[in-house]
C-alpha cells in the first residue's frame, strides 16, 4: 500500500468512526426559546415543551419579524400556536403554522 492510499483509508475510517457515533441518550429537561434568529427556526415539537414564557418570546420574534397580525395581540397567539400545532407535523416551524404556511 501507498502512504498515499493509507492516509486516505486512515482519514475515511476516522470520519466513520466520529460521524457513526451519534448520541447514546436523550437530553433531559425542559426545551428553551433560543435568542435572535434561531427563534423563528422553534418547531412545534420543541413549541409545545416549552413554557409559556418561552412560547411568549417565539410569537414575539414572530411578530417582530412582520407579522402585523401577530404583532396586534401576542398573547392570543400564544394559545392560538399551540392549537395548531398540535394538527401540524412536529418539525413544522411555528413560524409557518401561524402565518398559514402549514407543512
Amino acid at each position: 500500500m501507498t502512504w498515499y492510499r493509507r492516509t486516505t483509508v486512515t482519514v475515511l475510517a476516522t470520519l466513520t468512526v466520529l460521524t457513526s457515533g451519534g448520541c447514546s441518550r436523550g437530553i433531559a429537561g425542559t426545551p428553551v426559546a433560543a435568542p435572535g434568529a434561531a427563534l423563528l427556526a422553534t418547531t412545534c415539537r420543541d413549541y409545545s415543551g416549552m413554557s409559556p414564557t418561552a412560547r411568549r418570546e417565539v410569537i414575539a420574534a414572530i411578530a417582530e419579524g412582520g407579522n402585523k397580525l401577530v404583532a396586534t395581540n401576542p398573547d392570543l397567539w400564544v394559545g392560538v400556536a399551540a392549537a395548531l400545532c398540535t394538527f401540524a407535523a412536529p418539525g413544522a416551524p411555528v413560524k409557518d403554522v401561524v402565518t398559514g404556511g402549514i407543512r
